[in-house]
């Protein structure tokens, strides 16, 4: 691991880096088009299984791993000593994987939620404030009705009173070949989101279609660091097809001109 001191420049701290999409953005930030963003720093858990595989996997990149409970006080004190400009919350699960762990309630309520509002706390009392970008699902709103899109509309709630600067990336369905788990009902979703796009495609209704299909995950990760690094996106709700890569501002340079990195207090 490197050494997580203060040092000058953009410093991206993911949690949520164990995920299939913060994996993505971890490549992203660290050899993809936005590798000149600076220093990254990926936090995995002390007890999931995957923390060593993944470590590895971040050391070889050149990301920093920081392995450390998400908890409060243990990513506090993290946050005191590294000062992250930029704190994306990616993290997430499904009641298939809850139930696999033996959790008990509401696993939207205890994670997705529950998580977010741990590390917005952990931002407490430090000198310049991170930006925020946290990763939302579409759908979501103040009037969802399912569990998981109220979980995740409470925690932009969380995010947008947090005083933090941010931004909400209201993501479609996450498509990827690779997931360590099988999702058989979002693959089959998959399918028919895809079909869909491509019939609005078709009769020339691309704006749609970009809202709706599937998005993979190297793209996604590509739509978060742009919209992290870009001061037009401050305090927005980013919608699906504002995310992808045929979005003509994702064709302008790949760090364009930002004021985030003005001190804030």
């Amino acid at each position: 691991m490197g050494t997580l001191g203060k040092k000058t420049g953009p410093v991206s701290f993911v949690l949520g880096a164990s995920g299939i999409t913060g994996q993505a953005l971890i490549e992203e930030l660290r050899i993809g088009t936005y590798a000149q963003a600076g220093r990254v720093v990926a936090h995995l858990r002390p007890d999931s299984p995957r923390t060593p595989d993944l470590k590895l996997k971040f050391d070889e990149l050149g990301a920093e791993v920081l392995i450390a409970p998400f908890e409060t006080n243990a990513l506090q004190a993290a946050f005191r000593e590294i000062a992250p400009t930029h704190l994306f919350i990616l993290h997430g699960t499904t009641r298939q994987r809850a139930r696999a762990e033996g959790m008990e309630g509401d696993p939207y309520q205890r994670i997705d939620l529950g998580l977010t509002q741990v590390a917005l706390a952990a931002c407490e009392g430090m000198q310049d404030l991170p930006r925020v970008l946290y990763l939302s699902a579409q759908g979501t709103g103040p009037k969802a009705k399912s569990p998981y899109f109220r979980a995740r509309f409470d925690s932009e709630e969380a995010v947008r009173a947090s005083g933090l600067p941010y931004t909400i990336a209201r993501a479609p369905l996450i498509r990827a070949e690779n997931r360590p788990d099988s999702r058989p009902a979002e693959h089959l979703a998959g399918t028919a989101l895809s079909l869909l796009a491509r019939a609005m495609r078709i009769v020339g209704s691309s704006q749609r279609a970009a809202h709706l299909a599937p998005i993979q995950p190297h793209e996604l990760a590509r739509g978060l660091a742009h919209a992290a690094f870009n001061y037009t996106t401050l305090s927005r709700s980013l919608e699906a097809e504002e995310l992808r890569d045929e979005r003509p501002i994702h064709r302008a340079s790949p760090i364009p001109a930002t004021r985030r990195d003005d001190p804030r207090h």
